[in-house]
């Protein structure tokens, strides 16, 4: 992982990295883990772009969490980041939680968001749906991050992942993170309801989702595609939640075409 600076918030501090030169990328990281997720990412695209990849509230090497917090105060964080940088018109690049994030980014600060690659995430959820998404977590008491580890890897990755030492950097991740910053992060994703503002974005988005994703469907992740007036829409056959980082190569490929199309 690239050498941290630090942007201040109310709330404390936010990790992020920045390297290359170019147009400028912006990396979101799922719940759970952190920047350095991006890292094969970062090597591969620095040479073309300048890439800040961010530490989300409560995780890596940013403050954690301690009292509840909601996407749009995530994409404040990123929005100080950004502006900290003097960098506007970025493509955010955001999995799961990560493109949640993105997604609000783009509707509050319309000015830092010049186009979005959304990966295995949603736009919204059911209401019967938030219960059982607010329930990953507990805000109420200490729990033990064990409780839900081998439930989360189940979501994220296939059994015959091609990368099963990410399932381990996985494990080892989620053993260290902070159980108050996971609940209220849970929090936040559960009162998801972006779908009803994507219409007014009028940045040009890619939404890829992964056939064999056990947490966002790919239907649910085409509603965005559906809601966004400037989409495209892609399938990665056999890939899992996770995918963009056990199947780095395949994303990668599809990432930069549409990166590419931007620049014509």
């Amino acid at each position: 992982m690239s050498q941290s600076t630090f942007c201040e918030i109310p709330a404390g501090r936010i990790a992020y990295s920045r390297r290359g030169t170019g147009r400028p990328l912006v990396l979101l990281h799922p719940i759970g883990v952190d920047r350095s997720w991006w890292d094969e990412y970062v090597e591969h695209w620095a040479a073309s772009y300048d890439v800040v990849a961010i530490d989300l509230r409560g995780h890596g090497e940013s403050s954690v969490i301690t009292s509840p917090v909601t996407l749009a105060d995530h994409a404040a964080d990123v929005a100080a980041v950004l502006r900290k940088e003097h960098l506007s018109g970025a493509t955010l690049i955001g999995v799961s939680m990560g493109g949640m994030i993105a997604q609000r980014v783009a509707i509050q600060f319309p000015e830092l968001a010049g186009a979005l690659i959304l990966c295995g995430t949603a736009g919204g959820f059911p209401d019967e749906v938030r219960p059982r998404i607010l329930a990953r977590g507990d805000m109420s008491r200490q729990g033990s991050m064990s409780e839900v580890t081998n439930d989360t890897i189940a979501r994220w990755f296939t059994a015959d992942t091609p990368r099963p030492d990410l399932v381990e950097k996985c494990r080892a991740r989620l053993a260290a993170d902070d159980w108050y910053s996971w609940s209220a992060n849970w929090q936040a994703i559960s009162q998801l309801d972006n779908l009803g503002e994507l219409p007014r974005v009028k940045a040009p988005a890619l939404v890829v989702a992964g056939e064999a994703d056990a947490s966002i469907a790919p239907a649910v992740s085409q509603k965005i595609a559906d809601a966004l007036p400037h989409s495209r829409f892609v399938v990665v056959p056999g890939a899992a939640h996770f995918g963009a980082f056990d199947m780095r190569e395949v994303f990668a490929t599809v990432f930069d075409d549409f990166l590419s199309s931007l620049a014509q």
